[in-house]
Order: structure tokens, then C-alpha cells, then sequence
């Protein structure tokens, strides 16, 4: 790890008066008491953990921030080309309930083994983790309420294993089996040396920006969630431990990273919305295009469970809603089983070149297109539900032919295919790949359908 020499701190500015429900129903659960002490350890070096004043300040204050750079996993990484950086990201991960049971009983098992090639072909992969990780006695369930989960010990080693470098902690479930176990959260991914954002042990480094480096290229993450299931987050004892999102204050930082000489790129993740709502709602996307106004390079949506249309905006892409990248899925939705995964070409000082590679959770684990036994149905059904959810997404994309990796670019529409396009640039070999198979185009969501192995 090396201090980076910017300044700046995620804070909270205006209060918001919404809270998480999911499907019309309040989500709200009961915490339920940890077995066991809080347990007591130190603050990560190089971020400030001290107590937040009690009344936030109208201005950021400045804290340092920490450069990351996560150990290589097992498989082999992509080697990027200079000046830019390829980030793979993915939407909601559990590995608790049903999942943290196989996980406790076979330790070894590797739900993300059939995407392993995907996650190989990036530098950086991100996804929202949507369960505390806690030894809670055998338990990933609350017995009852089911709407509390914790994951297993176990589970951290799962995404060092797959070779996650950093997850966001914003959102809903990080407060399932309270403070002990939000410290165990932090712990265990300590513990294997996957990076976070959005949550701390304190004020600063909930809401600080998390910076990121691979090759020389720096990425600072900000992550914030909208939903909370103990009420109201500004209001509620883990507001200086998770980050709650306000648009002014995101907007103001975005601003100020991209004003910073040694950051190459910003990404901002939210947890936000209405589980199985078609749409994002107004405030998400407020909140998203504020992001990508102040400078943000791309925005990352989650929580819904089933995913949204795609906007490009100013050349970035705002991914409303990723949907569901690892988790058993509910079956009272016939798309919840479907997500995707946003690869993003990160390039200094140019807006990112974007892929789309569609993912299906098939029971305890997830398919990417070349592993799917479905894959026909899964190109139809996930082609159909993008026609349907972007009608009211502007401005208008269109998404290329799928890669032989099950991956197709995404364009603005009526733009030339971006294969040639790149080339009329002189893009380095490599900057673009599922677009080189073919340089048909068509309107987002319609895709030309290709057999496995083709």
C-alpha cells in the first residue's frame, strides 16, 4: 500500500427522508444480537477512523487516501494496455442462506468457478456484497425472519479465491446481525485481502473514496446505498460505520477526485430503488446522472435484483441496475435469474469503452453465456427483458454481437460499430474485444443469437 496525495471525504450534506422496501413491502428486519463481543481491532493504515462531530460539517473535510493494490489471485490476471485499465463488475453477491450452507459444509466449493474466464479477463473485479460475513454458530439464515442473512467465514476466502478485488459494503443487509458482526465483515475481507468501500469502522472511511491501483492506473470507488433495513440511516447508530447516499455530496466529490492529477478514472456503485420494479426510480436516477455530470466515468447500480436498461450519458455508461451476479434467486420473478456484468476499458482521459456480458444464477452458483447449457434461451430471454426495461432509458444505446467470451460492446446509436470506429482512432491492439467478432450493431437489447462454441 502507498498514501496517494489527494484529499477528500464522501460526507453527507442534505438528509434524505426515504427508506429500503422491496417489492411494496418495508424491508425493514430486526437486528438480530451477535453471539459473542464485538471484536476489537485496528484502524486499516492510512485511513482515519475517528468519530464523526455531531453535526457534519457543510464542506468535506480532508483525510488521506489509501492506494490499494490487492494480491494477484491464483488465476492469472490481464495484462492491460497502457493508460487504460479493464474493470469487471458485477451486481449483487450472497453467499449466505442456502449458498453459506454448501459453503460450511464443502469450504472448498467455487460457485463462481464457471465465470472464472470472465473475471481473468480484467484487471480489477468489483460486485456489491449483499450479506455481513459472520461465524453466527452455523446460522445463515435468521430462522425467523428471512429477510436476515449473514454469510459464513468461509465466504471471504470464496471472493479471494475468485479473485474479487474489491466489494462495496453500502447497502441494506450490512447491519443484519448488528455491530458485531458488521466488524466481523470487515475482518474476514481483511483477512484475505479483498479491498471495500462504503463502510468503515469509522466516519472517514464509510464515506471516503476508495482508491484503487493496477499498472500505474488509479480508480477511486465511492460507494453509497439509499436503502436501509433498520429504518432510517441518518439516523440510526451505523451512520458514521455505512455510507448513506446524497446527491450533493456525491456530486461535490466526484468533482474534486477528477480534479486530481493522480486519478485516473471514478467509479461510483450504488445500492438503491425497488426490488423487481421494472425502472429505476426518480431519485436513482438523479442521483446517477449527477454522478456522470460531475465527472464520474461510469455508475453501478444494484439492489432491484432484476436489471435495468443502460444509459449512456456524456459518453459513460450508467448501469441502473446490474441485477443478481451470485446469489439463489427468487423464483416469484421470471427475470430475477438473469444479470450481467459490466466490463469497462477505463481510459485516462477518454470515456470508457463498455461491454455487457449477460450472467443466468442456476442454482448455487452463475453461468456466463459460453457455460450456459440454455445459452439460446438465456441470449431470448435476456434480449427480450432489455427491449422491454430501456424504452424509458435515454439517451439510446446499442449493443454489438456477442464476443466468443459471451460479451458484446455497447455504442451510442447510430454510431459506427465500435471495431471500426477504434481503428479510425488508432486504439491499441487488444482495447476492444467481443466488438471484433463482428461489426453489426442493432438497438439495445437486440441481439443476433449465436450457438455455444460459435
Amino acid at each position: 500500500m502507498r498514501t496517494g496525495g489527494a484529499s477528500l471525504v464522501l460526507v453527507a450534506a442534505v438528509m434524505l427522508s426515504g427508506c429500503g422496501r422491496d417489492g411494496g413491502r418495508s424491508d425493514h428486519a430486526a437486528a438480530a444480537a451477535s453471539p459473542g463481543a464485538p471484536v476489537d481491532v485496528a484502524a486499516v493504515p492510512g485511513a482515519s477512523d475517528e468519530p464523526a462531530p455531531a453535526q457534519k460539517p457543510a464542506s468535506p473535510p480532508s483525510t488521506s487516501l489509501t492506494t490499494h493494490s490487492p494480491a494477484a489471485p491464483a488465476a492469472a490476471r490481464k495484462a492491460g494496455s497502457p493508460g487504460t485499465l479493464t474493470l469487471l463488475a458485477g451486481g449483487d453477491v450472497c453467499l449466505a442462506k442456502a449458498l453459506g450452507q454448501a459453503l460450511i459444509q464443502d469450504p472448498t466449493f467455487e460457485p463462481f468457478a464457471p465465470v472464472a474466464g470472465l473475471l481473468a479477463s480484467a484487471d480489477l473485479r468489483f460486485a456489491n456484497l449483499e450479506s455481513q460475513i459472520s461465524d453466527q454458530r452455523g446460522e445463515t439464515q435468521h430462522p425467523r425472519n428471512p429477510l436476515v442473512f449473514v454469510t459464513p467465514p468461509v465466504g471471504a476466502d470464496v471472493l479471494a479465491r475468485a479473485g474479487i478485488d474489491i466489494v462495496s459494503l453500502a447497502n441494506n443487509h450490512m447491519w443484519d446481525y448488528g455491530e458485531p458482526a458488521f466488524l466481523d465483515t470487515l475482518t474476514h475481507l481483511e483477512r484475505v485481502g479483498v479491498d471495500y468501500a462504503g463502510a468503515g469502522r469509522g466516519y472517514n472511511r464509510a464515506y471516503g473514496p476508495r482508491i484503487v491501483e493496477r499498472n500505474g492506473f488509479r480508480v477511486a470507488f465511492l460507494a453509497v446505498t439509499d436503502i436501509w433495513n433498520q429504518g432510517l440511516l441518518w439516523t440510526h447508530p451505523a451512520k458514521d460505520r455505512v455510507a448513506a447516499a446524497d446527491l450533493n455530496a456525491i456530486a461535490v466529490t466526484v468533482r474534486k477526485l477528477k480534479q486530481q492529477r493522480d486519478i485516473d478514472a471514478v467509479v461510483v456503485s450504488h445500492h438503491g430503488g425497488v426490488e423487481y420494479l421494472d425502472e429505476p426510480i426518480p431519485f436513482t436516477r438523479k442521483i446517477a446522472r449527477a454522478a456522470i455530470d460531475a465527472g464520474a466515468d461510469a455508475f453501478l447500480g444494484h439492489h432491484p435484483h432484476i436489471f435495468h436498461g443502460i444509459e449512456l450519458r456524456r459518453g459513460r455508461p450508467i448501469f441502473y441496475n446490474l441485477g443478481s451476479f451470485l446469489m439463489k434467486v427468487s423464483n416469484e420473478h421470471p427475470d430475477a435469474a438473469l444479470g450481467m456484468l459490466a466490463r469497462l476499458t477505463l481510459r485516462r482521459g477518454e470515456a470508457p469503452l463498455a461491454e455487457v456480458c449477460p450472467v443466468r444464477n442456476e442454482g448455487l452458483t452463475t453461468l456466463p453465456l459460453t457455460a450456459d447449457p440454455q445459452r439460446a434461451a438465456t441470449e431470448a430471454a435476456f434480449g427480450e427483458r432489455l427491449r422491454r426495461v430501456s424504452g424509458s432509458t435515454t439517451p439510446a444505446a446499442a449493443l454489438g454481437s456477442y464476443g466468443p467470451d459471451g460479451c458484446a460492446p455497447l455504442q451510442p446509436e447510430g454510431a459506427p460499430p465500435v471495431a471500426e470506429r477504434e481503428a479510425q482512432r488508432g486504439a491499441p491492439s487488444g482495447a476492444v474485444r467481443s466488438s471484433t467478432s463482428s461489426t453489426s450493431s442493432g438497438k439495445l437489447g437486440q441481439v443476433r443469437h449465436r450457438e455455444p462454441g460459435r
